[in-house]
């Protein structure tokens, strides 16, 4: 009789697992963020052309640079390192646009929304569009360290982490080289490295599940780290601008 009982809870505690992730909310995995305003007194003149960024990280895959880390009394740790966490991560899975498309679409949209410039467009949307200047990406560095937690093994790692242990941590490297170029005389008057790292420890499922302001982990650390980033940035494209007058 007992062991009949042991069986339906088990039988419910999975069906609710099951019900429980199929009702959670789709998580947003664009990487758009907004910052502080950064528009002059007056937008410069003519039409910005944001196009689409090149693409030049290694072609490495997570399973090339899987690493056994450590171990400790009870507790695993794996190291997985993706070049390239828009086609593959380890322990999140994450569907969303090339990066060469989503990092330019964010940073067109915030351009645009800040004013910077009279009229801002997307190139990919709009190639015939009659524009002054050009705004180039080289997407060099996209890197993700995943390290996964695994208490003891088997079916008494997934036990834990049912009952809401911590999963997997994060940590987040960006390298992006900026630069505008004046189309009169296809020369390039500003280039910018932007680089940023972030740190997000210690999630469990049903955290990675609801993700952070609605938006899927991955594409809410690489955000932060173009909301800190981009100000800078675009006060230095500011300067270029009004040198080259």
């Amino acid at each position: 009789m007992s062991i009949n009982k042991i069986l339906q809870a088990t039988v419910i505690i999975c069906a609710s697992l099951i019900l429980t992730s199929c009702a959670v909310s789709k998580l947003d995995n664009s990487l758009d963020y907004r910052t502080s305003r950064y528009t002059p007194s007056k937008p410069f003149e003519g039409t910005l052309g944001v196009d689409e960024f090149i693409d030049l990280r290694p072609q490495g895959t997570t399973s090339d640079a899987k690493k056994w880390i450590g171990f400790i009394p009870g507790v695993l740790w794996i190291d997985f390192v993706s070049e390239t966490p828009d086609t593959f991560t380890g322990f999140s899975s994450y569907n969303s646009f090339p990066f060469k498309s989503s990092f330019a679409r964010a940073i067109y949209r915030n351009i645009s929304e800040n004013g910077l410039f009279e009229k801002t467009v997307y190139l990919p949307e709009e190639r015939y569009a009659k524009t002054k200047w050009r705004l180039e990406g080289i997407l060099r560095q996209t890197t993700l360290r995943e390290r996964c937690y695994y208490y003891g093994s088997g079916f008494y790692a997934w036990c834990t982490r049912i009952i809401g242990l911590p999963y997997v941590s994060y940590e987040t490297d960006l390298d992006i080289t900026l630069r505008l170029r004046r189309l009169s005389d296809d020369e390039i008057i500003w280039t910018h490295e932007l680089k940023g790292s972030k740190t997000d420890r210690y999630y469990n499922i049903y955290q990675l599940m609801t993700g952070k302001d609605e938006k899927h982990i991955l594409s809410y650390n690489f955000s932060k780290i173009l909301e800190e980033k981009m100000p800078p940035a675009m006060e230095s494209l500011k300067a270029a601008l009004a040198a080259s007058r």
